[in-house]
């Protein structure tokens, strides 16, 4: 098979597949390049090259369906070439010296990560693949780590000047299948690839390539599988990953806007593949704009602004509809950067206090791990005694309304982000139709008037009774709240209302979350703090 079959060696191959090549390579590869060194006759580099040549022919060999993915019997051979690869040194891994037929020049060669990958993505295919390669690699970390691999290892190959750069562009394409695929097997698998953030690996890996895009003038039949695997992949953690805002961080701080942008413009790419580019451009800009009302990515969105700006600006000149989800995103940047500024300065006047907000303040070393209290999961403390002293001076009061003002299950980012979501409180707060609707609400409920919470929704304003939100509080009962309220509260400052609760969409905005007031919260924790 050196130099590629003609058709009439691939018909051979065909034919002879099932009763004599197939059971030929699970014999050679089992007898050749699985056993013990020590019984080996021949050369194991050698054995792997041969069994891995003949099966990539056999992939391509089918005129509708890939044979490989019929034959079972060779599907432990392919899942154990496919973690022997992932496992090679990048100076000792293994090369054949083409990818298609008459494809590769003699001083070019593709590693051939590229064609297990490939192979591993097309028995993918088929779900008993995914439990024989469980099997052989041992379980699930195995499985991912290898794959996380293969895509790592990309980098380090682009530095090589004697690998053809359309190879990497394949081996990316086909591990990001392998990765695609084995999240859709269960649950389990697409959560443990989060959070060893294969969502940002791979985009990181797809900048590191995307020069070497620039040297070939025909790339769409390379770029449109690697573009549409890397979109698929990214839509499916979105849609289906139980922490959304992580997937999203990962995508944002890799800078897989940036990359995605810059492939449009440098490359000559088919109009089709252009407008993918911009859709999920687009796309992106929409989920940042939803989510930039979550701390973690509006303080990453903050410090990259103007880059983005300088990387969007240029389509956003030639497409007017681009032009305008991009200014939208970009006021709600800067107004929720604002307002979280705002609350902060009030809530930290002395410029010499460092670190986040709820935290003791004490004259401890600034490295010292901090303990956050097992209440609230918000404030942090250096130590127990410290922990003892804040709660008899105040924390007992404010606990249970920190723990309100961020939900009872929610990301840590949310816990960070309490001066965001008070200076959101503060923005709705401005409502004409407050007072209005409070004076409705009372005559609705004559025996509730003094127990009357203000719910700010995004887009819209409700008053209800207190009972409506008992469930925020943790077991306390109405006369608790109010007890705790007016403990705290100025008897000079009058307000027709008790509280105000604020409604965020959650990370998929199909409903609202419920929140306690965060500036009360706040100002519950904070100047209790600083009287005692």
């Amino acid at each position: 098979i050196s130099g590629g079959p003609g058709a009439e060696a691939r018909d051979h191959l065909v034919s002879a597949w099932c009763n004599r090549v197939a059971p030929w390579l699970a014999f050679f590869h089992s007898q050749f390049v699985m056993c013990r060194a020590n019984y080996r006759p021949i050369d194991r580099k050698f054995a792997i090259q041969l069994v891995v040549n003949i099966l990539y022919y056999a992939m391509i060999a089918g005129d509708r369906h890939s044979l490989l993915i019929t034959t079972p019997s060779i599907y432990c051979p392919i899942a154990e070439l496919w973690l022997i690869a992932s496992e090679t040194r990048d100076k000792d891994v293994l090369f054949i010296d083409y990818i298609h037929p008459g494809h590769s020049r003699p001083d070019h060669l593709t590693p051939i990560r590229t064609v297990t990958a490939a192979l591993a993505a097309e028995c993918m295919r088929e779900r008993p693949f995914a439990t024989t390669m469980l099997e052989v690699a041992g379980g699930i970390d195995s499985v991912i780590s290898a794959a996380l691999k293969y895509v790592k290892s990309i980098r380090s190959m682009a530095q090589d000047p004697d690998i053809i750069s359309t190879s990497l562009h394949v081996t990316l394409s086909q591990s990001v299948e392998v990765i695609i695929r084995t999240s859709e097997y269960n649950a389990a698998i697409r959560e443990e690839y989060i959070l060893r953030k294969s969502v940002k690996e791979i985009f990181s890996t797809l900048r590191i390539i995307q020069p070497l895009l620039h040297a070939t003038r025909s790339m769409d039949h390379v770029l449109a599988p690697l573009i549409s695997s890397v979109f698929h992949y990214f839509a499916a953690m979105i849609r289906d990953a139980d922490d959304v805002i992580s997937v999203f961080y990962q995508a944002l701080s890799s800078r897989a806007l940036e990359t995605v942008v810059h492939i449009g413009p440098s490359i000559p790419l088919d109009h089709h593949l252009r407008a993918h580019i911009i859709r999920w451009v687009m796309n992106f800009l929409a989920i940042l704009s939803h989510y930039t009302m979550y701390d973690k990515i509006l303080t990453y969105t903050l410090k990259r602004l103007d880059a983005l700006s300088s990387a969007l600006d240029p389509i956003a000149r030639q497409d007017e509809a681009f032009q305008g989800l991009w200014r939208k995103t970009e006021r709600y940047i800067r107004v929720y950067g604002c307002l979280r500024l705002k609350e902060e300065m009030m809530r930290r006047p002395l410029p010499d206090e460092k670190g986040w907000l709820l935290q003791c303040h004490c004259n401890t070393v600034d490295d010292i791990r901090l303990m956050q209290c097992a209440g609230c999961q918000v404030v942090r403390y250096c130590s127990k005694q410290c922990q003892r002293d804040s709660w008899n001076s105040h924390h007992r009061l404010s606990c249970k309304f920190l723990k309100a003002a961020v939900g009872s299950s929610v990301p840590h980012y949310m816990k960070r982000g309490l001066s965001l979501l008070a200076g959101m409180e503060t923005g709705m707060s401005d409502r004409d139709n407050i007072e209005e609707l409070v004076i409705t609400a009372r005559r609705q409920y004559p025996q509730e008037q003094d127990r009357l919470v203000v719910e700010l929704r995004m887009t819209e304003t409700v008053v209800q009774p207190l009972q409506h939100y008992l469930y925020l509080f943790d077991g306390l009962s109405e006369s608790d709240i109010m007890d705790s309220l007016s403990c705290w509260r100025d008897p000079n400052v009058h307000q027709s209302f008790l509280f105000t609760v604020i409604a965020i969409p959650d990370t998929r905005g199909q409903a609202n979350q419920i929140l306690f007031s965060p500036r009360i919260a706040l100002d519950m924790e904070m100047r209790s703090d600083r009287k005692g």
